[in-house]
């Protein structure tokens, strides 16, 4: 999508007032290994065929070490599909947390809270008051100590105000 904030808000007006919606984006963060290998792509042309991807994907494999044991770890990096949407993808785009949160204010939603059981306990020993778990500046500085926290990407629930 070209512009990920349009369609955010064309859904966000099919949601009465109190509507809930659950959300998907990328953490940029947690892709910048993913950004590296994207520049790397686009530096040597590489195009999306099945043979370039298997054949970068080898390469990087023997080049790459454990500088990208997190993209390695990825389960959509060993099948072709998953690989290019991993590193093929032509219109990805990451958000921040303070993004999100600038994003969710303009378009009149309120933050309900992120989906990811494990991350959530990991944010509860950090920040143990049960009102911390939906202060976005809090999971902000919990990002920034745990930058792979959303190597997925973030889920989260907000709520049209």
């Amino acid at each position: 999508m070209a512009d990920p904030i349009a369609g955010w808000r064309s859904l966000t007006d099919c949601l009465a007032p109190g509507g809930l919606m659950r959300v998907g984006l990328y953490s940029d963060l947690s892709r910048r290994d993913i950004v590296k290998i994207k520049r790397q792509i686009n530096q040597q042309a590489i195009r999306p065929d099945h043979q370039s991807m298997r054949d970068f994907r080898l390469n990087l494999i023997a080049v790459g070490g454990s500088q990208f044991l997190g993209v390695f770890q990825s389960h959509d990096f060993f099948s072709l599909s998953g690989l290019r949407d991993l590193l093929f993808h032509e219109k990805e785009h990451r958000f921040s947390i303070p993004q999100i949160q600038s994003s969710m204010s303009t378009l009149g939603l309120s933050f309900c809270g992120f989906e990811m059981g494990d991350i959530r306990e990991a944010f509860a020993s950090a920040f143990p008051d049960p009102r911390e778990r939906y202060d976005l500046g809090k999971w902000a500085s919990f990002e920034a100590e745990n930058p792979d926290a959303f190597a997925g990407m973030y889920q989260f629930w907000c709520q049209k105000i």
